[in-house]
């Protein structure tokens, strides 16, 4: 891959797309979790995207990385004031996700019980509870949404540990973060070490984490 000038790499999706092949070309294998801890390859991009507000800008995303030749997971929150999981354009979405060879996963989150009581234990089990009636069959992991909210990491491992009957991982899970993982994240709109298409070659086992929020056709405004 040639390298593009950071002044010229963004936010549209044939970035994304171009940088997808780029790691593909340089021998990369592209996938979620479930697909690395299957099958592991010396040179691998864990895909994550996690979905705060809209289902449909997943979609989009999710088209994108199998017309690339690439999986992903994909973690879907039960708050969302943008999508139900349960409603039906949700649950066909999911469906047509999953054809696609993707992997779809809990997004999890904390706060609630600030309001309505309880602690984020119970909350996390209730939202297990419906993302389960949702897709049809068991959690099989997570990420947080927020971490702080949630206690941060020794929340997400204890919680695993409860969970170990079905749920085989949470994101941020040692293992997949650095030092033995390269990790980088959009949050915000922005790649605090350089956008991920820079990274290509540099580390042989990489986290990447994005948020279809940021990601557009032709231009920011047709997300909002």
């Amino acid at each position: 891959m040639t390298t593009p000038e950071p002044g010229k790499l963004g936010f549209s999706l044939k970035d994304y797309a171009d940088t997808l092949k780029a790691y593909l070309d340089d021998g990369y294998a592209v996938t979620g979790f479930r697909e690395y801890l299957d099958d592991p390859q010396p040179k691998h991009l864990v895909l994550r995207h996690d979905i705060d507000n809209s289902i449909e800008q997943a979609m989009r995303v999710a088209r994108v990385d199998a017309e690339a030749g690439c999986t992903s997971s994909i973690f879907l929150r039960v708050h969302a004031r943008g999508y139900s999981l349960m409603s039906l354009p949700s649950l066909l979405m999911i469906r047509e996700m999953e054809e696609l060879g993707h992997e779809v996963q809990l997004h999890l989150e904390g706060g609630i019980c600030e309001v309505l009581g309880g602690d984020n234990f119970e909350w996390a089990e209730r939202q297990r509870t419906v993302f389960e009636t949702a897709v049809g069959r068991p959690l099989g992991g997570f990420s947080l949404h927020e971490p702080a909210r949630l206690g941060g990491f020794a929340f997400a491992a204890e919680l695993l540990e409860k969970w170990s009957d079905t749920v085989r991982y949470h994101s941020y899970e040692p293992r997949f973060m650095m030092p033995h993982m390269k990790y980088l994240s959009d949050s915000s709109g922005n790649w605090r070490e350089g956008h991920f298409a820079l990274w290509v070659g540099k580390e042989p086992l990489m986290q990447v984490l994005t948020h279809p929020f940021w990601w557009f056709d032709k231009v920011p405004a047709e997300n909002y």
